[in-house]
């Protein structure tokens, strides 16, 4: 197939292997770019395994070309705690400086007056200081969140002064920089309508296209493996603060009630970066599984009788959720888990933000097979009809081909 034209995708990791849901989204809509563009990815890595000769030859299957920068360390250092430093010094928000490579943005400087590439699609907000200042190109920013109300957020629930103080800073920073990026670049890509519109209202001189995110739905088809009575799942890593708050509200407050009427209830907690406080929880309730990181989710959502998405803050489009719907599952979320979904409470999946309507939610589809089987079969169809990666890329494309060639 001849291509549109030429690609630079600039990415703060590597994609592979498949960890969360950024690195999902970022590789989904990579392989639906590479479909229609000649595709260079540029790419700051953390870790070994995401330059792995595996790794490298699948991006290279899709990709024209691929290179990798060693990003800057995140680990507990003397740069890091620079990073840091500097960033309450400077206009810049920290979330810039954690991801700033004076090699990357060089080597994306040079890519980029090279002349021959027709646009630039820099997959996330944080490494944005690469295309800022970009002249006579096309250029697109993927906010994955409104990264200013995140801040917002963690700062209202933290209990730590000084985290509270300086996240309300960096928010202020954040809020800054969504103004000012947004207004220089030709697209700002965004996961929901909301967050389009409060980006819009933030920047009204910018320009948005809703992006949402998907799955690669052929991967999550109906299956004959039986569901499991009682089992509960929640996916999602621990690396994430937005994760690790939202299943301890569960486990500490939901949970027990759920146990009370439903004594054989268990849950399948899914994903990497386990904490401590988590394996205690364990240790205090056998009923409560750690699973830790896995490749693929798909047994654990196939066995799960009820998906649980108790999110008390974070931005954008809940990955996690929206493939529980692919897979069939009955959900219950809060208005959180389910923002940016154009999905209807008890038709698609069960809303609740009160504890106590969480957990009735949560024992009525465990006990009524009927309710929840409707529910099951809504969640798969608007997940089909709306939500696969096949027609969201190629609504990507269509404007790529119609505005920066």
């Amino acid at each position: 197939m001849e291509k549109r034209g030429r690609l630079l995708f600039l990415s703060n990791r590597g994609l592979l292997p498949v960890k969360d849901g950024h690195t999902r989204r970022s590789f989904s809509v990579l392989k639906g770019l590479a479909e229609e563009w000649q595709v260079h990815f540029l790419s700051l890595y953390e870790t070994q395994e995401e330059i792995r000769a595996e790794n490298l030859q699948e991006l290279e299957r899709i990709c024209h070309r691929v290179e990798f920068i060693a990003a800057p360390p995140k680990s507990f250092s003397c740069g890091a705690i620079l990073r840091l430093l500097r960033s309450l010094i400077s206009r810049e928000a920290y979330t810039v400086w954690r991801h700033y490579s004076k090699p990357f943005l060089q080597r994306a400087d040079e890519l980029i007056s090279s002349g021959v590439f027709d646009l630039v699609h820099c997959d996330i907000l944080p490494i944005s200081y690469t295309v800022k200042d970009a002249r006579n190109i096309f250029r697109s920013v993927t906010d994955h969140d409104v990264s200013y109300l995140k801040s917002i957020s963690l700062a209202k629930k933290s209990r730590n002064p000084l985290l509270k103080s300086f996240l309300y800073f960096e928010s202020w920073k954040v809020k800054r920089l969504e103004r000012e990026i947004f207004r220089q670049v030709d697209l700002g890509i965004v996961v929901s309508e909301s967050d389009r519109d409060v980006l819009q209202e933030l920047c009204p001189e910018g320009r948005f296209l809703v992006v949402e995110n998907g799955v690669e739905l052929d991967q999550f088809g109906r299956s004959n493996t039986p569901q499991i009575a009682n089992r509960l799942l929640w996916l999602g890593g621990f690396g994430n603060a937005s994760n690790r708050q939202a299943i301890l509200h569960f486990l500490k407050k939901i949970y027990p009630l759920v146990k009370k009427e439903v004594p054989e209830v268990c849950i399948d907690v899914v994903g990497g970066n386990l904490t401590e406080e988590l394996k205690r929880l364990s240790l205090a309730d056998s009923s409560i599984h750690l699973v830790g990181f896995v490749d693929d989710p798909l047994p654990y959502l196939q066995r799960s009788t009820v998906f649980v998405a108790p999110m008390l803050s974070g931005g954008g489009t809940k990955l996690k959720v929206l493939e529980a719907m692919a897979a069939g599952r009955a959900i219950v979320c809060t208005s959180v888990g389910c923002e940016g979904i154009g999905g209807v409470d008890r038709k698609h999946y069960i809303v609740s933000d009160d504890v106590g309507g969480f957990a009735d939610a949560v024992i009525a589809l465990l006990t009524d097979e009927e309710s929840r089987a409707a529910i099951e079969a809504n969640a798969r169809d608007l997940a089909s009809s709306r939500y696969d990666f096949d027609h969201i890329c190629g609504k990507l494309n269509a404007y790529y081909s119609d505005n920066a060639c």
